[in-house]
């Protein structure tokens, strides 16, 4: 039975982090890239929210972003909204003249304000972006020309990471990118589960309103789309940069939170686990659902190779554990993390950990859409 447990768990680690990608990658290149619009076909209206709290430090810069992007303003308007802030973003949102600004004294929580602005938008694209991140000029257009395929629903862009001053930093965005390769290559293949919070499209009239405490809005909305059969697709050319939590701690808290919705995800659409229903079922299972389960098949992994009495197992139980205790420590020790392998570990326990930390915060009911500091 032990040895079973653990070659199990193997297996199912492999898979998750190895064999899926190969799979995927390997069909993406059999289905080949879907083809661009022409330059030529028409532009849909195009409107844009962001959703901002206490950002008085940064709401200038995106304003500013936002004046700067390459799409006819006859055809473009932007929509921001300030939920609840305790800073001048209200005040500075009511002083421009070329945003229409929400300002609303209750912090209701973005999946309420997307709710409230997307009531007042009849038609066209909806493109969706955060305060934080900084959008090239021509990313409205690179999200907008997918839509030239009546099969598309929902586009996501890219972001980018810049480069980070420590390894731990260095570390987010490889797995980041390793991140960004899965999504591509599912985007190829048919569709990629979610997209990009912090620069996505979607077709207005897919959009539902949303529950007031939806943690991942680039899911639910997304959902929308592919469950009525239109594709989400990737947008390599549609790009927004910002820069990597440094701190362990800051990127813990992002990803419990990001792990809790997946949860409340699964939970809400459990269509998603049928394969009659759900036509990119090993997707969904492979790259969401597994990654969920992956710091319980770690877990067997680790004990089951400790009881296992021959000395390659032991050896395998050392490693482990060696790996583990290294990616701890690394995750409270500064110094460690200028190493890249600790960086590495460190990101890894750190992400393993979220996982475990977002099915216990979620299964409380302590997942939360309102904004935090």
């Amino acid at each position: 039975m032990t040895a079973l447990l653990f070659w199990a768990s193997l297996i199912f680690v492999l898979y998750t982090y190895a064999l899926y990608p190969l799979l995927i990658l390997i069909a993406a290149r059999l289905a080949g890239h879907p083809p661009a619009a022409r330059e030529n076909d028409p532009l849909p209206p195009v409107t844009m929210i962001v959703v901002a709290f206490d950002e008085e430090s940064r709401i200038e810069a995106k304003l500013e972003n936002i004046a700067a992007l390459d799409y006819p303003v006859d055809r473009f308007r932007a929509i921001v909204v300030s939920d609840g802030s305790t800073d001048r973003t209200g005040e500075i949102l009511r002083g421009r003249g070329d945003i229409e600004a929400i300002v609303d004294d209750t912090n209701r929580g973005k999946p309420a304000q997307l709710n409230r602005a997307l009531a007042s938008i009849e038609e066209g694209i909806v493109v969706f972006s955060d305060v934080r991140q900084m959008w090239e000029p021509g990313a409205v257009r690179a999200l907008v020309r997918n839509f030239a395929d009546p099969a598309v629903g929902a586009v996501s862009g890219e972001l980018v990471f810049r480069r980070a001053g420590e390894e731990t930093g260095e570390s987010i965005g490889l797995y980041w990118r390793y991140e960004k390769l899965l999504r591509r290559a599912e985007s190829d293949v048919d569709s990629t589960l979610g997209v990009t919070g912090a620069i996505y499209a979607a077709r207005r009239e897919l959009i539902l309103p949303i529950p007031d405490d939806t943690i991942l809005d680039d899911v639910e909305i997304p959902l929308q789309g592919f469950r009525r059969g239109y594709r989400v697709v990737f947008e390599p050319a549609a790009v927004a940069w910002d820069d990597p939590a440094d701190a362990i701690a800051h990127e813990f808290r992002r990803k419990t939170r990001t792990l809790a919705g997946n949860y409340q995800t699964f939970a809400r659409n459990l269509w998603l686990l049928d394969p009659r229903r759900d036509r990119i079922f090993p997707q969904a299972v492979s790259h969401k659902l597994f990654r969920l389960l992956v710091p319980w098949a770690l877990l067997l992994l680790l004990f089951s190779s400790a009881l296992m009495p021959r000395p390659l197992f032991r050896a395998f139980f050392w490693a482990q554990a060696a790996c583990w205790v290294a990616g701890a420590a690394a995750s409270f020790m500064p110094a460690l993390r200028r190493n890249r392998l600790f960086s590495f570990l460190s990101v890894f326990v750190s992400l393993n950990a979220a996982a475990v930390a977002g099915l216990f915060r979620w299964a409380a009911g302590r997942a939360d859409a309102r904004w935090k500091r």
